[in-house]
């Protein structure tokens, strides 16, 4: 059986700046850095908060997901599993409205 992975890595811009994932800030410049990074990234929509969960994944392959970054993490699982239960919600009413008034789609 293959297992499919995510084919991701942390990208090298994390390590010029010093950041490690995978253990807590080591100083506060790094806490700080990291803060604003992942407050940016959640408020950045969908593609902001999939990259923050992308990062998490991969960091917990790495051996650990720092405090900060599982936090960011779960609260961007949170937020996407409501936006995808709003866009079933919306595709199943429209699917609905469509089919009370016309004749299926497919037979």
């Amino acid at each position: 059986m293959k297992k499919t992975v995510v084919p991701f890595k942390a990208p090298e811009t994390f390590e010029r700046f010093g950041i490690d994932w995978t253990r807590n800030a080591l100083t506060e410049r790094e806490r700080v850095l990291r803060e604003t990074f992942l407050t940016y990234e959640t408020s950045c929509g969908p593609n902001g908060l999939v990259s923050v969960t992308l990062l998490a994944i991969v960091s917990r392959r790495q051996g650990a997901v720092a405090e900060d970054l599982q936090a960011a993490a779960d609260f961007a699982e949170v937020i996407l599993a409501m936006k995808f239960r709003k866009h079933v919600d919306d595709v199943l009413g429209a699917v609905h409205s469509y089919l009370k008034k016309n004749d299926p789609v497919w037979s």
